[in-house]
Parts: structure tokens; C-alpha cells; sequence
């Protein structure tokens, strides 16, 4: 139960975290569009998404919390252990460049005011505002979880030190990296679904309606067809047994990587009918729906992969020496 429970809060820590970082990148370009075609629509869906990521981004906060929680719960040494070999640097910068986010989106906002002409000076520094702030969040913590994720997988002694700069150019942590930079535009772009339906509800006119909704569809579209080459890329450079189990020889690891695979695929085609201007609201819920189904599924994959890592590494003496053996465990190299 617990081991569901971590799957779901962490899929919606993806979720909320994917979108506070990417949204104030789409933010520039929807900025530079309202000045550029006096086009206001595009100036309040930008303020919409910048409002929206310092919720989501509050929200990603109280998830991980709770996901650390969970994953001390369930017994997951092997993370806290890696967590500990990272400079305590990492950790303490934190809450600065949280603040730092905090501030350039809402300074962003302030500097955005609706159907009030700016100087030029005034719209350059929010935009640089909005690139800094998603720039900063973007690097540091999914890189982070990341490495701590993967190395907490690959045996090594107690007291050795990670090196962060050395291990986010590992190959296994660069994949899912890649992975998750396209997932957080094709989440912004889900995100500008619900903005279009949002519209709906207050009955703005169909144009509009339609507009925003191709909007949304055409930016998740685009990533989510980059899944699939990155995902390949992702499986490839997992290590031969959690790939080996997810390709059939564990069951439930299967089962969750073909419903992501699947959920992916569908997911596909709604977006593409919504970037081609079928925007009925029945479409747009379900290409939200089904984007909630794919992350969901996903986590739960690797999830699942990883939990069989972590056996393999309290497994006896000959185990744990075959697997560090093995090339895709070896400890990061000084």
C-alpha cells in the first residue's frame, strides 16, 4: 500500500514540479507575442501560467515532502545513503534558489500587468526574470533527484563522495534528465488545455476557445513524440537487469511500462486532433486525463525498476559483487 501511495504523490510532485519549471519559459515567448501582435489573450494566459506556477510549485514542495517521508517508510536506505555522499552544499543552496524563484515569477508578474504598455527596458527584465528563474529551477533539482535517484542504485563504500558535475554527465542520469526537460513543456501544454477550457466556462468566444486549445496541443505534442526516441534512449541505458525485467521478466514492471507505453501512444493521437482543431471539450479532458494516466504509469514503472535494484543490492556477498561488477553499476570514476 504504501509503495501505491509513493507512486501516486510522486507522480503529482512530477506533475506540479514539471510545470513551475517550464511554464515561465513559455511565459517569454507569450510576452514577446502580446508586444509584438498586440495579441492580449497570449498576455493573459502568460500571467495565468505564472500565477499557476507559483502554485505548482508550492504545491511540488508539500509532495515531496510527503514523498520523502514515504520513501523513508519504505525502508529506502540506499537513497539517503547516496544523499549523504553529495556535497551538503547542494542541499543548503536550496532554499535560496527557491526564494530566488519565488521572487523573479512574482516580480515577472508585477512587471506584466494587463492593458498596461511597458518600456522597453521594463519587458526586457521580466523576460529575463522569467528565463532565470525557470533556467535555475530546471537545473538544479531534477538533476539532483536524479543522480541521488540512479546512484542509489550502484553499490559503492560508505565514505566515498560523489562528485555532482561528474555524475550528471553519466549516461543513465543524462537520459532521464532529457526526459524530463520535454515532459515539463508537454505538461505546460496540457496545463494551456485547461486554460482553454477554463476560457469555455466563462464563455469566451470559440475562436479563442479553439486557439488556445491548439495552442496546448501543438506544444505537448511536440515532446511527447520526443518521448519516445528519449525513452528508447532512457531504456538503453537503464542497467541490463531492470531492463531485462521490464521487457517481460518481471510481471507487474511489464505490465506498467505497456500501459505507459500504450497510454503514451493514445496520448499521442488526442493531442495531434487537438492541435488540429478538434477541440471539443470532451477531447480536451481526456487528453488531460490521459497525460495524468501516462506520468502515473510511468513512475510506477520506474518505480518498479528500481525497487528491483535496491533488492539486488542487500543481496549476498557473490550477488552484490556480480552486480558490481556489471557495467552498467560501476561506481563514478575520479
Amino acid at each position: 500500500m504504501l509503495q501505491i501511495l509513493l507512486v501516486l504523490v510522486l507522480a503529482f510532485h512530477l506533475l506540479a514540479a514539471n510545470l513551475a519549471g517550464a511554464a515561465p519559459l513559455v511565459c517569454v515567448w507569450l510576452d514577446a507575442r502580446e508586444a509584438r501582435r498586440s495579441d492580449p489573450l497570449a498576455g493573459e494566459l502568460g500571467r495565468y501560467l505564472l500565477r499557476q506556477s507559483l502554485i505548482w510549485l508550492t504545491a511540488a514542495l508539500a509532495l515531496g515532502g510527503v514523498t520523502l517521508l514515504l520513501v523513508w517508510l519504505t525502508a529506502w536506505e540506499p537513497f539517503y545513503g547516496t544523499a549523504s555522499r553529495l556535497p551538503a552544499g547542494r542541499f543548503w543552496w536550496a532554499a535560496p534558489e527557491l526564494g530566488v524563484y519565488y521572487l523573479c515569477v512574482a516580480l515577472y508578474l508585477k512587471w506584466w500587468p494587463a492593458q498596461t504598455p511597458a518600456t522597453r527596458g521594463r519587458m526586457r527584465a521580466r523576460r529575463v526574470m522569467g528565463i532565470f528563474a525557470a533556467t535555475n529551477l530546471l537545473y538544479h533539482f531534477p538533476l539532483l533527484f536524479t543522480v541521488i535517484g540512479v546512484y542509489s542504485t550502484r553499490p559503492a563504500p560508505a565514505d566515498e563522495a560523489l562528485v555532482f558535475r561528474h555524475a550528471m554527465l553519466d549516461a543513465e542520469v543524462f537520459s532521464q534528465f532529457v526526459h524530463h526537460m520535454l515532459a515539463s513543456f508537454a505538461v505546460v501544454g496540457v496545463g494551456i488545455i485547461g486554460f482553454a477550457l477554463r476560457l469555455s466556462r466563462r464563455h469566451q468566444t470559440a475562436p479563442d476557445v479553439e486557439r488556445m486549445a491548439t495552442w496546448g496541443g501543438r506544444l505537448a505534442l511536440v515532446p511527447t513524440v520526443s518521448q519516445l526516441f528519449v525513452g528508447l534512449y532512457v531504456l538503453l541505458e537503464l542497467p541490463d537487469r531492470a531492463r531485462d525485467n521490464l521487457l517481460g521478466g518481471d510481471s507487474l514492471g511489464t505490465l506498467l511500462f505497456g500501459v505507459s507505453l500504450v497510454g503514451a501512444i493514445v496520448l499521442m493521437h488526442r493531442l495531434a486532433s487537438v492541435a488540429f482543431g478538434e477541440t471539443e471539450r470532451r477531447n480536451l479532458i481526456s487528453a488531460m486525463a490521459l497525460l495524468v494516466l501516462v506520468v502515473v504509469a510511468m513512475v510506477g514503472t520506474r518505480q518498479r525498476a528500481r525497487n528491483d535494484k535496491f533488492s539486488a543490492m542487500s543481496a549476498p556477498p557473490a550477488r552484490i559483487y556480480a552486480a558490481t561488477c556489471h557495467p552498467g553499476l560501476n561506481t563514478i570514476r575520479f
